[in-house]
């Protein structure tokens, strides 16, 4: 299962379009992806909607146990 983080961030329109493809391009670099973006403020400013998927680690019941049975046995030392 796949679960998201979403963030936004707010450009002025006055920056021109380089500033917003070189910061989408640093985000990106992280892992982030543009999903939308909105004009706002008459067209003065923009809004970026981006997402990026978290990291979770799935329980794996075999490793649970051998790591429990290592627990209370002192570690298999």
């Amino acid at each position: 299962m796949v679960k998201w983080e979403n963030k936004f961030m707010v450009f002025d329109a006055a920056n021109g379009p380089k500033n917003v493809i070189d910061n989408l391009n640093t985000e990106g670099e992280q892992g982030w992806e543009l999903c939308s973006i909105v004009s706002v403020g008459g067209g003065d400013h923009m809004i970026a909607f981006l997402k990026r998927a978290k990291d979770i680690k799935m329980p794996d019941p075999e490793e649970d146990k051998k790591a429990n049975i290592a627990r209370l046995w002192g570690g298999g030392e």
